[in-house]
């Protein structure tokens, strides 16, 4: 509902609530959104997920922390550092008898250019085997105590489609737009992935390919776009392109309903 979010001026269509599944065995935690839908790979069984966090980012990033326990996975490094107008968490959690994973990265940071209050995170299941996609961040020394940031009075509105990314993107990078048939859910935040980067999830309103593409040649200062790559799973089509390489790359990743509503995640590292 309206009301779960606080002071951000959203629409509530496209999100779903604490308690929801995941997969894997996680679930969305209390004071979170989740976006879309979860994003899941191409190859695999593994997905990556955006969440909007309306309470308190530090609790939301812990519970994820305790289900990933729950399921035998152990940290493998992470931490939190809070500042007068940024929180950020990052952890990295794995069960290296059978190669489940799990990365978060949480970022609250209220400035100049716009609030960003959200959760990003990539799932492996068991079995699952390194695909060299991103590298990981190095681990955060917490502080102690983490000062709290509280989000604004409100109500938070969302970016300029015009440059979508402008609390997220790194200063001096390039603005980043929403495309043509294309519409933002909810905010854009942290890296759904397993560096440092951001993200966004829009719903496709337009051809799914043709969508994907346009964002494609938008990220044209990274490399060549290259052809989209598809999976069909279940009821649903999975399509996914990647610009660039190393640490400078972006990857659009869709999920066609086949008759539902459909969704894309933008994951940025490095621009």
């Amino acid at each position: 509902m309206a009301s779960d979010l606080g002071p951000f001026d959203l629409d509530t269509d496209d999100m779903a609530g604490a308690g929801t599944p995941m997969g894997g065995g996680l679930t969305v935690p209390d004071g979170a959104l989740l976006l879309g839908v979860p994003f899941p790979d191409l190859v695999g069984q593994g997905y990556r997920a955006l969440l909007l966090v309306t309470g308190d980012p530090i609790a939301a990033f812990n519970v994820l922390a305790e289900q990933a326990g729950t399921l035998g996975m152990e940290e493998t490094g992470g931490g939190c550092l809070g500042g007068v107008d940024q929180i950020s968490c990052v952890g990295s959690y794995a069960d290296s008898s059978d190669g489940e994973s799990l990365n978060a990265s949480v970022v609250r940071r209220v400035s100049l250019a716009g609030v960003v209050s959200g959760l990003g995170l990539r799932y492996r299941p068991p079995g699952s085997e390194e695909t060299g996609e991103t590298a990981s961040s190095p681990p955060i020394a917490p502080t102690d105590p983490i000062a709290a940031v509280e989000l604004p009075a409100g109500p938070l509105q969302a970016p300029a489609p015009s440059d979508v990314a402008l609390a997220v993107r790194p200063e001096g990078s390039l603005p980043r737009s929403l495309e043509r048939g294309s519409r933002l859910v909810g905010l854009p935040g942290p890296c759904a992935c397993e560096g440092e980067g951001w993200s966004f999830v829009v719903e496709l309103t337009g051809l799914v390919r043709d969508v994907m593409a346009a964002y494609g040649r938008q990220f044209v200062d990274l490399g060549q776009s290259p052809d989209i790559s598809d999976r069909q799973r279940d009821e649903v089509t999975l399509l996914g392109l990647r610009v660039g390489s190393g640490l400078r790359l972006a990857e659009v990743r869709a999920v066609d309903a086949n008759g539902g509503p459909d969704y894309a995640i933008v994951t940025v590292i490095g621009a």
